[in-house]
């Protein structure tokens, strides 16, 4: 019923647009400049490991399927493992709120544990999501209901990868990291490699305050810190911890 009534909506705004054609609503949550595709990422622990998801959603329009692409990888201390998907999406307007529905169709088999997907009859695995906030998706069953609410567990949308080079600290009770060639001074999230930096922190540093080097590969986030500041950093990879070649 939903998906009928958002398809009505998208031709009533198509009907009334037809002279301008070249203008396409975006779903507001999808929309970022200069790209078409959004970039979320996030992990979930396992039982038996570490297992990280990477998705690109392309922005659609209101009641029509896009497309995505999906990387499942899964790490332990015995195996390695990776799936890539890809297809289309749908996405739905929850209520009167701005929160959205989706729908990852058509997933490729992936064969170590169904972490969030879903098989329905005569069709391939789905994944379902809820956006919370512009820059969050939930991971949910198939009847939209969230698995997890903590963020360490959720996916964010990030910006595009880079790599880091300077030295990492603690102030009172945040992680900061000093990029020594941009001179920026950025907040660690307690995303990502956050518990890995952490404990080698504490091996590394010898006094309160230290700064300890780290190359790392990284990327941008909004809103996840505790105190809710408008960017945050996340080490997806360490390089180099502690060995500081001058």
């Amino acid at each position: 019923m939903m998906a009928k009534t958002m398809t009505l909506f998208f031709l009533i705004l198509i009907a009334c647009s037809l002279p301008k054609k070249e203008e396409r609503v975006p779903f507001p949550v999808f929309s970022i400049a200069d790209d078409e595709w959004v970039n979320y990422e996030g992990r979930w622990l396992t039982k038996g490991g570490i297992l990280r998801l990477e998705l690109s959603l392309r922005a659609g329009a209101y009641g029509i399927d896009s497309d995505y692409k999906l990387r499942e990888s899964f790490e332990s201390d015995s195996v390695a493992h990776g799936s890539f998907s890809q297809g289309q999406y749908s996405a739905y307007l929850e209520g009167n709120s701005k929160q959205f529905k989706i729908c990852l169709h058509d997933l490729s088999e992936y064969s170590y544990g169904n972490h969030w997907r879903y098989k329905r009859p005569n069709l391939e695995e789905e994944i379902f999501f809820t956006t919370r906030g512009n820059n969050e998706l939930l991971p949910c069953d198939e009847n939209y209901e969230p698995i997890t609410t903590d963020k360490r567990y959720t996916l964010h949308k990030r910006s595009k990868l880079f790599t880091i080079e300077g030295y990492m600290s603690y102030e009172s009770d945040s992680a900061i990291f000093f990029e020594r060639n941009t001179r920026e001074r950025w907040f660690l999230s307690d995303l990502g490699e956050f518990e890995k930096l952490k404990s080698t922190y504490k091996e590394l540093a010898k006094e309160e305050f230290e700064g300890v080097y780290l190359k790392a590969l990284a990327y941008s986030v909004s809103d996840t810190s505790p105190s809710k500041r408008e960017t945050s950093l996340v080490v997806k990879r360490i390089f180099n911890m502690g060995n500081d070649p001058g």
